[in-house]
């Protein structure tokens, strides 16, 4: 899995549950007009992270948290010169300035103000490279401070993250769009840490259902067909994975091919009519655009939708085409190639009408199969261009 694009296209919050549920190991740059961030994930977890934006160093955390003396920084950070690859929390430790508890809990929680901070970035590019590397970005602090061996799980970070987010902009709303400063978790204790008292019972108690709850069904799957659509041949190799994938989720589902004028039935899974051919008629299913219709929908908000499906025209043909009964609930996920949508997928839970669930890692993968069609298409280009050059 190879990362890169912009964060208007995929999201931080986005990235970090791919990273997560696929266990990778690598380094994630992001770049925006607040600064450079840096995280680096290890089978998943979070193990470092650096910011411009937030430049405290280990050092001064330890002593303005009143965990440290000034003197015995001082006699660490000389002892640091001689022994340049040392980490400075190694050298405190060793020397018994802190003990091995309090250093984790505060590096711990530095790493949690930094992602906080990360996720609220919406502009900007990043980059995620595979394997244990040493970034390329100059971050103005000594980023082995902040390394982690037992690493944080991304998706407690980014839960969390996510309610600090959401705190801080119902306190804006309600202050009429004043901003505030926003809110993080709680600074450590200026006592050595014991037993975790910089966590509440209960969000140590959270932390660890996250952490060791078991990967539901269209996770799994996830994860194993990330790899397959690391380097695609063919659109029709990444269509066949959407579908594959868009199985996990629901009963029926349909790719269609968005079009200038109308949308046209590309490909099916789960389709049973009698005595026709399902892969016939998805093909001649032809949507127009100029009506209200399911599709126009997504496609005028690209945006994925998930509920009832609206009567209309258009929407009763749909339903008509594929045997006539109305689901109680449908998805339609468009995937966006090139700044336009190129393709949308249509779900519904018939015939046994269950909810439907996993829509979120559905989208996910939607728009990993746009970044790959984009990569396929560049490639496809350069070599005609190549080709013309001969």
């Amino acid at each position: 899995m190879s990362l890169v694009g912009r964060l208007e296209d995929l999201a931080l919050p986005d990235i970090f549950q791919i990273i997560s549920l696929s266990k990778k190991t690598g380094t994630l740059v992001v770049r925006s007009r607040k600064g450079t961030g840096m995280v680096v994930f290890k089978d998943g977890q979070v193990i470092q992270a650096a910011s411009d934006s937030i430049r405290d160093s280990l050092g001064n955390i330890l002593v303005s948290q009143g965990m440290l003396a000034e003197a015995s920084l001082s006699r660490a950070l000389s002892l640091q010169k001689r022994e340049a690859d040392k980490p400075l929390g190694m050298i405190l430790v060793e020397m018994g300035a802190v003990s091995a508890q309090t250093l984790e809990g505060v590096v711990r929680k530095q790493i949690e103000e930094i992602i906080y901070d990360l996720l609220a970035w919406e502009e900007g590019f990043f980059n995620f490279e595979l394997g244990e590397i040493a970034p390329k970005d100059t971050i103005e602090i000594d980023t082995q401070e902040f390394l982690l061996k037992s690493g944080i799980s991304a998706e407690y970070l980014l839960m969390e993250g996510t309610r600090l987010l959401d705190e801080k902009r119902q306190v804006e709303r309600k202050a009429g769009g004043a901003p505030r400063p926003a809110p993080t978790a709680p600074q450590p204790p200026k006592q050595p840490i014991t037993h975790h008292p910089s966590f509440e019972p209960a969000k140590e108690e959270f932390r660890t259902k996250i952490e060791k709850e078991e990967p539901r069904r269209e996770l799994t799957a996830l994860k194993s067909m990330f790899d397959e659509l690391r380097f695609p041949t063919a659109t029709a190799e990444v269509t066949l994975l959407i579908l594959r994938y868009a199985s996990e989720v629901v009963n029926r589902a349909i790719l269609f091919m968005v079009k200038k004028d109308e949308v046209r039935g590309l490909g099916q899974f789960g389709i049973e009519l009698r005595s026709k051919s399902a892969d016939q008629v998805v093909r001649n299913i032809k949507i127009p655009l100029n009506k209200p219709s399911l599709f126009l929908t997504v496609i005028d908000s690209r945006r994925s939708y998930t509920g009832a499906l609206e009567q209309n025209e258009c929407n009763n043909y749909l339903a008509t085409e594929l045997g006539g009964d109305m689901p109680d609930t449908v998805l339609a996920i468009p995937l966006i190639v090139d700044g336009k949508i190129a393709l949308v997928v249509y779900g519904d839970n018939l015939p046994d009408r269950k909810p439907i669930r996993g829509v979120d890692t559905l989208e996910i993968f939607m728009n990993q199969a746009g970044m790959a069609l984009e990569k396929a298409l560049l490639e496809k280009r350069i070599a005609e261009l190549q080709k013309e050059k001969r």
